[in-house]
């Protein structure tokens, strides 16, 4: 595994060392932040000497300071503490965030999309490429998740536009890599991706299932996979007993020394069983838990009772809580429409740096 210092020096000199391959894509993903919403701002609160924000889907049931139900929520990292954003929503919310510069994206019935987790609302683009993905992720240009259903369980890549979508690699790549690992026979292992995000120059996913429930780092340039530590790594993390935490549904990279570049990965911790499989029931914890790259650990940082999470997206260099937002600021965001990017519009944050330094 790469070392932080080590991500952050290719990253600082990457700007020399673009290839044309890669200029295509990030001249795409601009493309892609020219005709965001209106509502670009929304991400990028600053508090100098103060936590980074996580925004997350969840679901409320036991925690008596909201109506039961479907929220965006904003997350202090510093504590773990989350705090509902958004209205009650009507329905499901993306399970699956990331963000392109300051923009909250995520994916739903098969579309990338944008998201306005203060209005609650989901603006897709394209039509549905059918896939069912919880871990999604924004990663050079395109979006990126894993089917968690169906036979093809290959890497696929987002177009951002369409949603169209294409799979990475031949066959099972990373089930193959997980049959290797875990010593079993060609063909033993379907990938079951929960959740995605990304650190550096580097993808990451959760696959979970069973006792294999593990960190895996992901090749966007052939669909293939690297298991991080030991067996069952995720699911053995802090645990009194093996089993007794589990539903590892959001993943996302933070930027906690605000230099715009995520160097941080952040996950949830659902639900805690006191007895591991006894007859006592399963509780809610909402948990937030900070990982550890070289040997696909965590660490929890704090629990929300009652809550659970369904996906985690950050902005780099994203500071503070969610303030309550000023009146016009408010307005704008339950009006804003979609919009071409014009010498009369405001700059988009993401062609100015943040996430992909190199374009």
């Amino acid at each position: 595994m790469k070392t932080k210092p080590a991500h952050q020096s290719k990253q600082i000199s990457c700007s020399s060392q673009v290839s044309s391959k890669t200029t295509s894509r990030l001249n795409h993903a601009k493309k892609i932040a020219c005709r965001s919403l209106a509502l670009s701002g929304l991400l990028a609160f600053v508090s100098p000497a103060s936590a980074a924000i996580i925004f997350a889907t969840g679901q409320n049931n036991g925690d008596s300071s909201h109506t039961s139900g479907n929220y965006y929520y904003s997350i202090d990292t510093a504590t773990g503490v989350a705090t509902a954003i958004s209205p009650l929503l009507p329905g499901s919310s993306p399970a699956g965030l990331s963000a392109i510069g300051n923009q909250l994206v995520g994916f739903k019935n098969g579309q990338h999309g944008a998201v306005d987790p203060v209005a609650g609302t989901f603006a897709p683009a394209g039509a549905s490429n059918g896939f069912s993905i919880t871990g999604y992720e924004v990663f050079n240009g395109f979006g990126y998740g894993v089917p968690t259903s169906g036979s093809d369980r290959r890497l696929q890549q987002i177009d951002l536009l369409s949603s169209t979508a294409t799979p990475l690699g031949e066959g099972n790549p990373i089930g193959a890599v997980m049959d290797s690992f875990y010593g079993e026979a060609p063909g033993t292992n379907n990938p079951f991706i929960i959740s995605m995000g990304s650190v550096g120059d580097t993808l990451y996913g959760i696959h979970i299932g069973g006792s294999k429930n593990n960190l895996l780092s992901l090749d966007p340039s052939n669909g293939s996979a690297t298991v991080i530590g030991g067996v069952n790594a995720v699911g053995t993390s802090g645990n009194p007993g093996e089993g007794r935490f589990s539903g590892f549904s959001a993943l996302t990279g933070v930027d906690e020394d605000s230099d715009g570049m995520y160097d941080t990965l952040y996950g949830n911790v659902n639900f805690f069983d006191p007895d591991a499989g006894g007859p006592e029931s399963s509780q809610r914890l909402g948990g937030v838990a900070r990982y550890d790259l070289s040997n696909g650990t965590w660490e929890m940082v704090g629990t929300n009772p009652g809550l659970i999470f369904f996906g985690f997206g950050s902005s780099p260099a994203s500071r503070s809580t969610v303030p309550e937002p000023p009146a016009g600021f408010a307005i704008l965001l339950l009006t804003g429409a979609a919009m071409e990017y014009s010498a009369a519009a405001p700059p988009v944050p993401w062609l100015h740096g943040n996430k992909a330094r190199c374009g």
